[in-house]
């Protein structure tokens, strides 16, 4: 490679493959027609855990973030996601004092495209709360 290029376009190549994950990210938002949930989780589908980030609140004052800094972090984290063929999904878990762990909530989304329109949607589910069909918009799809 160094006979074909120079140091200035190694150099360069290095830093487009750093930079290339970062421009992977999407953020997705969703809410259920009610109004009575919504959450934001954010993707990078070339890291090791694709659902980097997910935060959460219902109506009432009942919220959740997987974020330390964030006012309703209580421990909560991403302990599963994936993203496969136009369908995505996680799990948002927390562990007690004697350290099991107890899921707070769950989502599938899939992603539906005709022409030049895409939809994007699913379910939501928040152990003791219930389950919500939703609406989502995301960053990927210029939604």
């Amino acid at each position: 490679m160094r006979s074909i290029m120079g140091k200035g376009a190694a150099a360069a190549l290095v830093l487009l493959a750093l930079i290339a994950p970062v421009a992977a990210l999407d953020t997705v938002s969703c809410k259920d027609a009610k109004g009575e949930i919504a959450f934001t989780y954010v993707t990078g589908p070339a890291l090791v855990q694709p659902v980097l980030s997910v935060e959460m609140q219902l109506t009432d004052d009942f919220g959740l973030s997987t974020d330390a800094g964030h006012p309703d972090h209580d421990g909560e984290y991403v302990s599963a996601g994936f993203i496969g063929d136009d369908v995505e999904g996680g799990t948002v878990s927390w562990k007690d004092e004697d350290g099991r762990e107890h899921q707070a909530m769950s989502f599938r989304i899939g992603r539906v495209y005709e022409a030049q329109r895409a939809q994007v949607g699913g379910v939501v589910a928040v152990a003791g709360g219930g389950l919500w069909t939703v609406s989502c918009r995301s960053s990927d799809l210029g939604l």
